[in-house]
């Protein structure tokens, strides 16, 4: 059996990149145990917009993109390396097709293949400056259509402003539908009538194990620090973490560049941190602080002490933290600092509920998929 799977497989975050690793690592597993060979291929689709979206500078000329590029200067060289393991990464671990530049291009020479899997990440959130319907398989001619773990991102979508009736006609062509969390339901129940099921993103398929097998050796004093990875990090966070780190008496490591807040906080920058390097930090920290849904999942699957900022605002972290009772790891005002330690997750707990989750989505890949 021939599987393309399309995803964020090109996006420069860590989960997009890990969570595209984790997918087909936990398929080519399945067949194997079913003893069904499986062919499987990440539709490599890097359009403009994403080269745009994760280059070290910014192409296009504006007095923001201009203001950019010279304040991502002075790191120039650790956002290199960055940008070459990301690639790296995509190139040694993830199998994948030729490449697609554009919707025109995937459109009129689509893979051919038996089955077709929407892979999982925020590929559905129409807000998204990188969004195409082909996240939708708008390109699949002939061939099962799937979805897994898919998401339309941590807020909820006032239908009225998008193109409706179009992703109501999407979501009706496939032969299963599976989402991240409950809200991403929602918006599939509202446009189709139906209500689809909800699994576990991709990163929570591999144990803590699997994930070793391809971290570096990455650390930062000896594992005595505090992980911050906050994708776009308000000043009042930054604030938190610093109050959080002094408390604590641990310094503060960094791995993601945010322009603008970054000239003024006192953090150790590891801004040559690629997907490998990431796990290993998560692995070696003392305690994470985060307010990403994939900075929370790794937290989670590492059995790491962690907090997230704010994370019951998002219906993506509180749906896992509320899935895994680690409802009290997120902070949410600025009194709950106090309550911050370095504790121990209930490990056994949580294997529990990530082991029966892996199987109930072994089973829902293997019923769509026919391995039996």
């Amino acid at each position: 059996m021939k599987i393309s799977t399309i995803t964020f497989n090109h996006a420069h975050n860590h989960g997009s990149m890990l969570q595209t690793y984790a997918l087909q690592q936990f398929l080519m597993g399945i067949g194997e145990k079913y003893n069904h060979p499986i062919e499987y291929e990440v539709i490599d689709y890097d359009t403009d917009i994403q080269r745009e979206l994760y280059c070290v500078f910014k192409r296009s000329v504006s007095l923001k993109n201009c203001l950019k590029n010279l304040l991502a200067l002075y790191h120039y060289k650790s956002l290199y390396i960055r940008h070459k393991k990301f690639e790296d990464f995509f190139n040694t671990y993830c199998l994948k097709s030729r490449r697609y530049v554009s919707i025109d291009d995937l459109m009129q020479n689509p893979p051919s293949s038996d089955a077709y899997i929407s892979g999982s990440d925020q590929i559905w959130n129409v807000r998204a400056r990188d969004f195409s319907c082909v996240y939708y398989l708008s390109f699949v001619k002939q061939g099962k259509k799937i979805s897994y773990a898919a998401s339309f991102g941590p807020l909820k979508i006032d239908w009225e402003k998008y193109d409706a009736s179009s992703v109501r006609r999407y979501l009706n062509s496939y032969d299963f539908i599976s989402v991240r969390e409950k809200g991403s339901a929602d918006n599939v129940e509202t446009l189709i009538g139906s209500s689809p099921e909800v699994h576990v993103d991709p990163t929570f398929l591999l144990t803590a194990d699997e994930w070793r097998k391809v971290q570096s050796s990455a650390n930062y004093n000896d594992g005595k620090y505090i992980l911050l990875y906050c994708l776009e990090p308000s000043k009042q966070q930054l604030k938190w973490a610093e109050t959080i780190g002094r408390k604590l008496g641990l310094p503060i490591v960094v791995t993601r560049y945010n322009n603008k807040n970054d000239w003024f906080n006192p953090f150790v920058h590891m801004y040559e941190t690629g997907p490998r390097d990431f796990l290993s930090l998560i692995d070696h920290a003392s305690l994470v602080l985060s307010s990403s849904f994939h900075g929370t999942a790794f937290s989670i699957i590492y059995h790491k002490p962690f907090y997230v900022f704010n994370g019951l605002t998002d219906n993506r972290i509180s749906s896992i933290l509320e899935r895994t009772d680690l409802r009290d790891r997120s902070i949410e005002t600025r009194s709950d600092i106090d309550k911050v330690a370095i504790k121990p997750v209930d490990a056994i707990k949580i294997d529990k509920f990530l082991n029966s989750e892996r199987q109930r989505s072994a089973k829902f890949l293997v019923n769509a998929l026919e391995l039996f």
